[in-house]
């Protein structure tokens, strides 16, 4: 069977133009607050075009929207080819696809609205929570399903460091978005002062070490040998590397809030 027919491209390929849109999006969106910095009157006094606003919609935009659909398309092209395996649902994948892009399209529309929780990289409200959470853990399900579908015994490193990335962002987004709404677009942490911190720097560190870290190097892992030619060097010390990282960077985050 033709390699096109043997694995789902068309989520792979969905994730990878959108990476690119919205890499631009991001990058502009920096330009224009790093410029304000210099010429504040650039937000030609619109509130929606202040930089506390356009801010987070920049971090968001690079680490969710660019990053995230960066690391959907190739955790879901390397899973596939490492397992041998097509990918599990593909409606659940396709699933995962829409519902991201309905999350950063409503993350543009309410964050220079002022609509925030005011947590740094955890600004979208509860609505647009509950659907991270619904799509995340829908990616969870077809990631490890299709591992579950592999034809070989062995689970490629690559896919050690995807999946510790898919679940500690499960854990930190579900634990740190705990809120009670007062209203459709309002919510108050279900936390509360040094807890309500140590919570949401434990979310805000590993968002760096877990959804840009952890993801990235299981990308390394599979793309950087594919392009080498090469074998990984060595097996044993990417385990090594991958239990390091588990057991000793999740667990540090006070320090953000010196």
């Amino acid at each position: 069977m033709p390699d096109t027919e043997t694995y789902n491209y068309r989520v792979v390929r969905q994730f990878a133009i959108m990476t690119i849109v919205w890499g631009i999006v991001g990058m502009l969106v920096g330009v224009v607050i790093a410029a304000q910095l210099a010429w504040p009157a650039l937000n030609f006094d619109v509130p929606w075009l202040t930089f506390s606003r356009l801010r987070p919609l920049h971090t968001n935009a690079v680490i969710f929207a660019f990053g995230g659909c960066a690391l959907f398309s190739t955790s879901y092209y390397v899973v596939q080819h490492t397992c041998h395996a097509r990918l599990a649902f593909p409606k659940l994948a396709a699933f995962t696809f829409w519902g991201w892009q309905v999350i950063i399209l409503s993350a543009a529309i309410t964050l220079p609205l002022g609509i925030s929780t005011a947590k740094e990289y955890a600004e979208l409200e509860w609505p647009i929570d509950i659907l991270i959470a619904l799509v995340w853990v829908s990616y969870a399900i077809v990631f490890f399903a299709t591992i579950m579908k592999r034809k070989i015994p062995h689970i490629y490193v690559a896919n050690w460091f995807f999946g510790a990335f898919i679940i500690t962002v499960a854990v930190l987004h579900i634990f740190n978005s705990a809120a009670m709404p007062v209203s459709l677009w309002k919510s108050y942490s279900a936390y509360a002062g040094v807890q309500d911190a140590m919570v949401q720097w434990w979310y805000g560190h590993n968002a760096v070490g877990f959804f840009l870290t952890a993801g990235f190097l299981g990308i390394m892992y599979y793309f950087v040998p594919k392009q080498a030619g090469r074998p990984v060097y060595s097996y044993r010390l990417s385990v090594v590397h991958f239990w390091a990282l588990i057991f000793t960077y999740i667990w540090a985050g006070p320090h953000h809030m010196h």
